[in-house]
């Protein structure tokens, strides 16, 4: 009887926390990376099982492609290229990883390690130039687009190294949404950063299986309380033992179905680049009282209140490449106003919002490593 009770008493438990659970809310995003390897001793190389176990639940994926790879002689068939086709049309994600994986800088220096490293070489640190960023992102940009018939959206630095002249190229090519290990925000004005938090799968083993899946779970379960948002990576899957041997897939459909049972319709699945443009009008780390830089200044817009078009003066104490943009008061860039290279002295630049709603917006302007923020009326 007394285990009986037992029994009944974890029982409600039970159902008292998964009523409690399906009162909170999850946004859930599943990021692979390096895809594939250059390995080719280890089967399956298809991503489809892997991509099947996950829609079945309702997942989506963020393949973390590099581009390299996609022209290398593992992959030269077109198979992969034809999968990741297929996978598109099904709701999932391709982001751009990079474009070889490889730290041009130190590859041939005696004891280095060059794998990842491509934007920021760890080895001498060094930082790559904007045009040598520029050029590695470009390529990578022109052979998914040759092979798959994609632009991406999403940006995956190679070893999660980066820097500001990263984020800088990366706005530049429109590519917005960022995701390495750091915290939720803007890495600029353009460019916004959304975390990926943990991975259970790296090398995954029988004996590591449940511990791995607990520790998960708690992990998810509580970051979701503080952030609403979770990104799970799995690393090269498809050349890990566990992967051959189907204890990752094994792995991923139970956290799935344990995730499903516990958040019910409460949890969202979702892309890099969705996950992103949901929360990122959220958090704006955009300074709305910025030490002010002594080279240029930013004035007042005039008129203020304005309908339609308004005029945004600033003045430059030399010639600067600047940055002149509008954001929606969740600060969600709604106009690039000006992205070149000014001469020194007094500029005027005429805003038209005759397609926008009345409110307030916000401008910044970005010049020689500085920001200068000020807002706006529109009133209809």
């Amino acid at each position: 009887m007394f285990k009986r009770v037992l029994a009944l008493i974890a029982l409600a438990c039970s159902l008292v926390e998964l009523a409690y659970a399906q009162t909170e809310n999850l946004k859930f995003v599943i990021r692979v990376d390096d895809i594939l390897s250059r390995n080719t001793t280890i089967l399956p190389r298809s991503i489809i099982p892997l991509q099947d176990s996950i829609t079945s639940r309702g997942g989506k994926i963020t393949w973390g492609v590099i581009p390299h790879r996609l022209i290398e002689p593992a992959n030269v068939d077109g198979v992969l290229a034809t999968e990741l086709k297929a996978s598109l049309s099904n709701g999932h994600e391709i982001s751009l990883h990079g474009f070889v994986h490889i730290c041009d800088k130190c590859k041939n220096a005696q004891g280095a390690s060059p794998w990842g490293h491509e934007m920021y070489c760890t080895w001498f640190d060094l930082p790559f130039t904007y045009n040598e960023q520029n050029l590695l992102i470009e390529e990578g940009l022109k052979i998914l687009s040759e092979e798959i018939g994609i632009t991406p959206t999403s940006f995956i630095p190679p070893g999660h190294i980066s820097d500001e002249t990263t984020y800088e190229v990366l706005g530049d090519k429109n590519l917005l949404v960022f995701s390495d290990n750091t915290e939720a925000k803007y890495l600029n004005s353009n460019v916004f950063n959304l975390p990926i938090n943990d991975e259970y799968t790296w090398a995954l083993t029988d004996e590591a299986y449940e511990q791995n899946l607990t520790d998960a779970l708690a992990d998810i379960k509580s970051t979701a309380k503080e952030t609403g948002v979770y990104g799970l990576m799995l690393h090269d899957p498809f050349i890990r033992e566990g992967y051959q041997d189907a204890i990752v897939l094994r792995w991923m459909g139970e956290l799935l179905d344990s995730l499903n049972t516990y958040y019910g319709d409460n949890i969202e699945y979702l892309t890099l680049t969705n996950a992103a443009n949901a929360i990122k009008g959220e958090p704006v780390s955009i300074d709305e009282d910025p030490e002010l830089p002594a080279d240029f200044t930013l004035s007042q817009n005039f008129p203020n209140p304005f309908n339609p078009a308004t005029q945004i003066n600033f003045a430059l104490e030399k010639p600067s490449r600047i940055k002149l943009l509008v954001y929606d008061i969740q600060g969600r860039m709604i106009s690039a106003l000006v992205n070149a290279q000014y001469t020194a002295g007094n500029h005027s630049i005429t805003f038209n919002a005759g397609n926008l709603s009345s409110g307030v917006y916000i401008y910044t302007l970005t010049a020689n490593g500085g920001t200068q923020t000020k807002f706006m009326t529109l009133v209809k």
